[in-house]
């Protein structure tokens, strides 16, 4: 996003917004300051304190005989929409549901509204306080409220300028900020992960390999890795195309993915190669390192073995055609010596898929650590 372009649009938003909103809120106060004259001043009022007291006492003894015992909600409603007619008052009740929670008969009711009623009615039923009968003064002190109203409104009008200003500053920072930190997540996304297939790029995968290996070597804990290539894979692009190449290296990735675990650590190698760790779920000081060792191996032939015959059975469908492709793989694992490097890793699982690949491909190879030998498992 240019800075010039975010400036301009930047004081748009403002200049448009405030006067918006400002007329909008001049209209209104105008519009309350009528309907207040009209009503406190200009409309005589028969309104005094204790009348008021009278009749809210007036108005809880009739709840009690109008609503039977105990009170459903339908029964509450209908009366407070009938008690809401009296001039100079207002009947509001509130109770709590059947998950605890309160509730108000009347709609768009605010906790500070519930909380400034001058005359509160606690509703029982036995020895259960079921509700809460509400009676609002709507006409207390507002003498001095028309006498302060008239400043207010200027203060009011400007403060309401101010602070729609500071909000739609606020707003308008906030949308730029996501937008960095959107474009800084997708840097270091991409910057890790491979463009065409969303696994972890070589580099990364490197980079974690030396991590684990480190790891490995404090904890003892055996770790394998899959090292494995699309079978002709030139080949089939001459014969198919480039387009049709990129359709199987995104549907190879993403059934690879689908056979390993989350922890697991998937990675483009390099163009229609493919590296997959699996670490050891967990450590088991009981069992001799050897036995994990052969565990974790067994593990990452079965995997191995799910995947190519995944890949093998699986048609890969494009532009109406079903294409189908096979893999080679190496398998290696590391039993956490401490003289061990990870290219010593990345070169044993490299040498089994070459053997895979020299023995006639699609096939799985193993090499094991102990005898230096290379054996077909797939």
């Amino acid at each position: 996003m240019k800075i010039g372009f975010f400036k301009t649009r930047f004081i748009i938003y403002i200049v448009a917004l405030t006067v918006i909103g400002g007329f909008l809120f001049n209209f209104l106060l105008t519009r309350q300051s009528v309907i207040m004259y009209d009503y406190f001043i200009e409309k005589p009022t028969t309104y005094n304190l204790e009348r008021a007291e009278r009749l809210a006492n007036s108005i809880y003894q009739s709840f009690k005989q109008e609503v039977p015992s105990p009170p459903s909600l339908p029964a509450v409603q209908s009366f407070i929409k009938k008690y809401n007619d009296i001039p100079f008052l207002s009947v509001n009740f509130i109770y709590r549901d059947d998950a605890g929670l309160m509730k108000s008969v009347l709609e768009d009711v605010k906790e500070i509204d519930i909380l400034s009623a001058e005359y509160v009615y606690p509703i029982r039923y036995g020895n259960r306080e079921i509700g809460t009968l509400l009676i609002y003064d709507i006409n207390k002190e507002y003498k001095r409220g028309l006498e302060e109203y008239s400043q207010m409104l200027k203060v009011t009008r400007l403060f309401f300028i101010i602070l729609l200003f500071l909000l739609l500053s606020i707003l308008i920072y906030r949308e730029y900020s996501a937008k960095i930190e959107h474009a800084k997540k997708l840097a270091e996304y991409q910057a890790v992960h491979d463009g065409l297939t969303g696994l972890y790029t070589q580099k990364y995968f490197k980079e974690h390999l030396e991590r684990e290996i480190s790891r490995s070597q404090r904890y003892n804990r055996p770790l394998s890795l899959i090292m494995c290539d699309i079978d002709f894979f030139k080949k089939f692009n001459d014969t198919h195309g480039h387009l049709a190449g990129d359709e199987v290296l995104k549907r190879v990735s993403r059934m690879i993915q689908d056979n390993v675990r989350a922890s697991d650590i998937v990675a483009r190698y390099g163009g229609e190669e493919f590296a997959i760790l699996l670490l050891e779920a967990g450590i088991e000081e009981a069992r001799s390192v050897a036995k994990r060792l052969r565990t974790i191996t067994d593990k990452a032939v079965d995997v191995a073995g799910r995947i190519k015959d995944t890949i093998e059975q699986t048609p890969i469908k494009f532009e109406g055609k079903e294409l189908n492709v096979t893999l080679s793989m190496g398998v290696a694992s590391f039993d956490g010596n401490e003289k061990y490097k990870p290219e010593f890793l990345i070169s044993d699982a490299d040498h089994a898929l070459y053997q895979s690949k020299e023995n006639g491909r699609n096939q799985i190879t193993l090499f094991d650590p102990e005898s230096k030998q290379y054996t077909k498992v797939g």
